[in-house]
Order: C-alpha cells, then structure tokens, then sequence
C-alpha cells in the first residue's frame, strides 16, 4: 500500500545494492526477555520447581504428576440405558421401524435397544486418572521440544481452584484453534488439581491408539454429521446424546466443548454451535443440576501446531485424519518451533444469574418474548437442540448465551508478537518496508492495545519481538533483505549504509496463511473498519474527485454514515459478532464515529439552523406523542454532520481502516456478482462455490480483486447464508447435497445485479498518492 522504496529513492543521490542474505540476520532473542516477563505476568506451566527432597530433585516430573490430586471419574452406562426419555426415543425409532422396513415390534425394538447401546459405547469416554498422569509426564517431557513455553495468569488459576469447590459443573467453553486446545486445558486443569472435564470431540479423531488415548483423557465423540440424510433428523442418536450429557452432569462431571463447533480455519472466531449448550440449559430448567458455572476460554498460538488450512480454503476437499497422517504430524511437529502459546480463562459466570441478567435487559435484547416471561423447557425427548427445540425464542436465547461468550473471548484471546506483525504487514505495508519503519508502526499499534488494556503476550523492546515473530513466521510467509545504501555527493561516496527491507509473501496461497495470523487482530478494530467503510460508501461519488478534494469540504451526514454502517455490519453479519447482544449495535456505531472525531480522520461541523428550522424543530416536538428519549434517539443522528479530514497521515489511517474489510467486502462482492450464474436454473453448493472461486480468480487475474486472501472459502459459505437470511437464495435439500436457487423475485438479471450493486458499493479504493 504504501511504497517504501520511494521513500528510499527519495534521498539524494543515493544508489541500493541487495544482498542476499541466506535466512534471517542474526539477532538477539526474545526468549530471556519472555521468561523475566512472565516470571511477574504469568507462570510458565513446563517449568516444575523440584521439591525438598532428593528424590523430586532428580526425578522432578514423576514427583509431581504423583502429587496431583486424584478425583474419581464414574461412568454413566447404565443411567443412560436405563432413562426414560431414552426408553422413550428408542420406542419412537422401533414404530418408524415397524413402519418402514415392515418388520415386527419384537424385532423392530430389540433393533433399536441393540443401536443405543452401540452409539453410546462409539460415543463415551473412558476417562482416566492413570492415564491422564501418565499423558501428563509425557507432555512435560515433549512440549518443550517445540514450544517454548505455555503461559497461563496464577490469578486466573486461583480463580478456577475456587470454582472447582463450589460444587457445581464448569462448562469450559474454549475458542477453538488447534487440536493441541484440549490437551493443553487437560493439562493446566490436572496440573493444578482441577477436575478434568469431558471433552466433545468430532468422530473424525477416532482413528487408532489416538482415539482410544484421546477417549481416556476425557473425549466422548459426536459425528460430524448427526443427520445421516440432509432433513431427517436421527432421533435416536440425539436422544443418546441428550442423555449421555445430562447424566454425565447429574454424576458431577465437567464439560468442555467447542462453543464454535470446529477449528476456526480464517484465524478469527467463527459463528456459534449452540446444540450441547442447550442440552446444558435444559438440564438447568428441569432440575438436573442447581445451576453450572460457564468458563470462557481462548488461547492463541505464535505458530499454529495444526500447519495451516490453505489447501480447505482453496475449496480442496479436506483429508481425513488417519493414523499415518497422525504420526506424520507429530513427527514434523516435533522438529518446528512454534514459540510461545497463551491461554486465557475467563471469570467464571453461573447460567443462572446470566438467565436472570437477559430477562431484566428484555428491551435490550433480540429475544424479547423469550425473557418477558419465565422460560419454561420446551423441547422434545429425543433430539440435541435441548435436543429439540419447538420454540424458536428459546433457540434464540442459547445463541445468545453463546454470541455473548464467544464476544467475549475474543476480546479476551492474547494477542501474539505474529500476529501484530502479520496485520501490519498485510494491511499497512504490504508492498514493503524498511525495518525501522515497521518498528515505528510496532510500537504505534502496540500502545493503542495497552491504551485499550487487551491481553498482550509478548513484552520487551519492538525490535527483538519483532525479529522473534519473523523467525516464527518464517521466510514463506515474510521474505527479508539486506540492502546496502550508499551516500553519494558529486558522484563520491561519502557513507555505507545498510537496511533491512521486509516484504510479506502476498500471492497465492502463501497469503491466505498470512491472514490466518493476521485476522486475529481484526475484532479489535472491526467497528472502526465498518464505519471507515460506511464513509467510502457513502462518499464514493466524492471522494476521489479532484474537484471536492480541492475544495476541502468533503461532507456526510452522520444518520446517513449511520445507516451505511448498519448495512456493513448486516453484509458480515456471518463473520463477526460486532457486539454482545445485550449491547445496541447502533449506540456502538455512534460512539465509534465519535472515536473517529478525536484522531481527527473525521472533524465534527458546526450545526447550523436557521430560525425558522428552531422554529419548526420545536413545534414538530411538541405535536410528538412519544417521550423525550424517544425523540433523542429518533432524532440524535440528524443534522450532525462530518467532514473528512484531506491530511495526509489521516488519509493513510483511514485507507488503512478501509483495507481491514476489503478482502472480506471483495469476496461478497464476487459472490453476489456470480448470482447471476442462479437466473433460471440451480446449482449444488459445490457448484455454486467453485463458480464464486472461478470469479475472484478471474477478478484477481484481471486487477479487480486486490486481495489475494478473498479466494478464501467460509466467507463464500457465509454469504450464501447471508443470501438466504435475504432471502434472495432458496436451498433445498436433496439427499446430502444442498441446492441452491433463486427465489422468484430475485430470478432474474435485473433484480440479481441489484444484490451486486448493494454490496459492491462498499469496494470502492481511495486514491491517497
């Protein structure tokens, strides 16, 4: 975006010579720096301090896996097979039985008991505390190999010990990054005498050895897909599931499940999987258990362990995990260097007090119906969403719950020296730039995270931590060079100097890699990139004209910046959570403008009225009926209106607001644009997708596209969601394909460019040269 070797010719006289430098210049390291850091912010959990005696000293691991706390896991076989509910959704399959296949009652039940009982031994977890110790010394022994170290608060600690006293179940509700997630919150939990929870794991990781070792360290496996034909629900297997998870509380176990259902591929939160979190709020309204406290949690990783998701987000079919592919990757993955890895728990919230706190804010929330009144359980016997839920205010407030937590963690997920590095790269510098000002930027960005008080995990001067991510990132992400300088007057040299240039690998696929690193930043800047886009949007027609721009009075009103924003946030309402619902989306947008006022990228302009609109204003007010806060929110956002401030550093803060969103803005775009390809006929979802991935291929050949990042395949998946929400796209299921077409109205090429136009009027790109 912003050429540095401009500014490197801009010197007189001066001449460059690169040098190719084989790897990275050699640099001080981060690591001793890091472990002062975290000897006062937080404990290193791969360090064991020995014990007094001998013994602990020379066998220091062994001494302290035997120390920990040993807590009984029962299994709950019986209870399950022997619940009502259960009995009851196994009479239900054996009728549809008797109904399809023709076969006997007898028979049809004897069927059905037989296929309980077998999706329930596929399904739970053998936890054990034998062999969660020995798992223990073992990562003791193997984490150090490629990690170097494994952060967590001892306040935060504190804070779960007292939880785990309580008496009641923690539901542990971890964003999810990495298959490495649960074994490092297994290990934190029993190294700290925590009770181990289950883990929800997809059926996928059923593989041999590790399915079965997974299983003893607290696994219980869901298929992926529960449903084995797209529409018809399995009853029976929800029912199983239903009850395995009720009666895992009842005998006093701990959850811990994915609130985001898999690993994010994009590197930001992905949309809520409320199924099991309904199963533990029903379990709540009917008395299983007095209440459950939620713990939020997120972790983040300077280099993910899982390699990266290019290949899925290219629209190549996922390879299925095996158990050569396994030991493939735990071999490579222990001779990498993944660096530092942090883990955040949130403060524990109980369910019942949060249920309490959504019904007293019922004006605020989008449920309302749900929390005007006392929630009663509403769901059948024999299905997962609690497991089947007949009202649909119920199935809003669970998605609430989990919007609010997933919100949360967000926020809340530590912020890595990669991933700082990786967003201003992308997004500020992605044409280049010297060291020293990418340092510069560093430090920039760096204190408005401490201002803002977000989870950093890195500390010491910008340069080494800078380098240290470099090396983490690696040279097919970030390419460096050596280039020598030369001072030159009357054609002598009169000085040698040399600088580091560094340039982010920004074509395919490399990039989408990148971004997967760099995305984690965006929810701290999202809504200031969503109004910076709003202010394009609004100003298209503006703001690249030469004539307005000498004029200097480049204005928008601020209801209609407003309206404009609402709309984005509509666009990527699939992409982010912009707020927590118990917060108003529009309140948030205003405060963000007035945040753009103070870095003066927007001036806020005078009101003027003439008297007869004084006049006019309060003769409207007095014929209003409705209160006086009514009319302030009604009426706040007229006649307030904004210039655009021509400077140049806020010319470049703003395109660099405007860039955060645009790989996201080109890829609906393209996506809207190849609705076209729907007029009269329909397509499968494959079909369809690779259709949207030839347009932004083409878009991105022909200059159209400038992110290489928008070929990139959940935000093409979110946006036909967004066209159904629109109700533009209808998708029918057949078998286990999905196929999509246009509604009625929409049918045509007409109505089908006006889709295009609404979302492509969010892409325009500034001129700041």
């Amino acid at each position: 975006m912003h050429d540095e070797s401009k500014n490197f010719m801009s010197r007189c006289s001066r001449w460059l010579r690169i040098v190719v430098v084989h790897g990275y210049p050699e640099r001080n390291t981060l690591v001793s720096s890091a472990q002062k850091h975290y000897q006062t912010t937080g404990t290193n959990i791969l360090l064991v301090d020995p014990g007094p005696s001998l013994v602990s000293k020379i066998f220091c691991h062994i001494a302290n896996v035997y120390a920990f706390k040993k807590y009984d896991y029962p299994r709950v076989t019986q209870t399950v097979l022997t619940d009502e509910r259960l009995k009851e959704a196994i009479k239900q399959a054996a009728d549809e039985s008797v109904k399809d296949d023709g076969v006997t009652v007898l028979e049809a039940l004897a069927k059905a008991e037989e296929r309980a009982r077998t999706i329930l031994a596929q399904m739970q977890s053998s936890l054990s505390d034998a062999l969660l110790r020995l798992t223990a010394w073992t990562l003791y022994k193997v984490l150090p190999c490629f990690i170097q170290s494994a952060v967590v608060q001892p306040i935060q600690i504190d804070m779960l010990k007292k939880a785990n006293d309580c008496g009641l179940p923690l539901i542990f509700l971890p964003l999810h990054r990495s298959h490495l997630d649960y074994v490092m919150i297994s290990f934190i939990l029993l190294s700290n005498d925590i009770r181990n929870p289950l883990i929800a794991a997809g059926d996928n990781l059923k593989i041999p050895f590790f399915g079965w070792l997974l299983s003893g360290l607290g696994a219980f496996y869901i298929k992926r897909r529960i449903d084995p034909v797209l529409g018809r629900k399995d009853m029976l297997y929800r029912a199983v599931l239903h009850t395995y998870l009720v009666e895992s509380l009842r005998a006093g176990h701990n959850i811990e499940f994915f609130i985001e259902g898999g690993r994010t591929r994009t590197g930001k939160p992905c949309m809520p999987k409320v199924g099991i979190l309904s199963v533990i709020l029903d379990a709540y309204m009917d008395g299983t258990i007095d209440d459950a406290l939620i713990v939020p949690v997120s972790m983040n990783y300077e280099r993910l362990v899982d390699g990266n998701f290019v290949r899925e987000q290219l629209g190549q079919p996922k390879k299925m995990e095996t158990f050569g592919t396994a030991i493939s990757a735990l071999w490579s993955t222990l001779m990498g260097n993944y660096g530092i890895v942090k883990v955040d728990f949130s403060q524990p919230f109980s369910l019942r007090e949060m249920l309490k706190s959504l019904q007293a804010q019922q004006n605020k929330l989008t449920v309302q119906s749900a929390a005007s009144r006392p929630l009663k359980s509403t769901v059948s016997s024999s299905s997962l969403y609690g497991t089947d839920v007949v009202s649909e205010e119920y199935r809003q407030l669970v998605d609430c719950i989990a919007k609010h937590v997933i919100h949360d963690c967000a926020k809340s997920t530590p912020i890595m020296s990669t991933n700082v590095v990786a967003f201003l790269l992308l997004n500020k510098f992605r044409d280049g730039c010297t060291l020293d000002r990418l340092v510069e930027s560093f430090d920039s960005i760096r204190q408005e995270l401490e201002w803002s008080q977000r989870n950093i995990a890195f500390c010491g001067e910008s340069i080494d931590i800078i380098n240290h991510a470099l090396d983490i990132l690696g040279p097919g992400l970030v390419k460096q060079q050596r280039q020598e300088v030369t001072d030159t007057v009357e054609g002598q040299a009169i000085r040698n100097e040399v600088i580091v240039a560094i340039r982010p690998v920004s074509i395919l696929p490399n990039v989408i890699e990148l971004s997967y690193y760099s995305n984690s930043m965006l929810v701290h800047y999202v809504l200031d990139s969503v109004v910076v886009t709003a202010l394009y949007g609004s100003l298209h027609s503006q703001i690249n004209d030469p004539q307005a721009i000498a004029n200097n009075n480049i204005t928008v009103f601020q209801d209609t910046l407003l309206e404009k924003a609402l709309k984005v946030c509509d666009i990527l309402k699939y992409e982010f959570i912009f707020c927590r619902p118990c917060q108003d989306l529009e309140t948030l947008l205003i405060e963000t403008i007035n945040n753009l006022t103070t870095t003066s990228i927007i001036t806020l302009k005078e009101e003027a009225y003439t008297e007869e609109e004084l006049w006019s204003r309060r003769y409207a007010r007095n014929l209003d009926d409705s209160s006086d806060e009514e009319y302030a929110v009604t009426n706040r956002t007229k006649k307030i209106e904004y210039k655009l401030n021509l400077d140049t550093e806020c010319s470049r803060r703003m395109e660099f607001l405007h860039t955060l969103l645009r790989p996201f803005v080109d890829t609906y775009t393209m996506s809207a644009f190849a609705l076209r390809k729907l007029v009269g006929r329909s397509l499968t979802e494959r079909d369809l997708l690779y259709e949207v991935l030839a347009e932004i291929k083409t878009g991105l050949d022909r200059g159209i596209v400038n992110y290489g990042e928008s070929l990139c395949v959940d935000p093409i998946k979110n946006s036909f969601k967004l066209f159904e929400k629109w109700e533009v796209l209808e998708c029918h299921p057949q078998e286990n394909v999905k196929i999509y077409y246009l509604k009625e109205e929409y049918d045509n090429d007409k109505a089908a460019n006006q889709i295009y136009e609404s979302i492509a009027t969010f892409k325009w790109t500034r001129n700041i040269d």
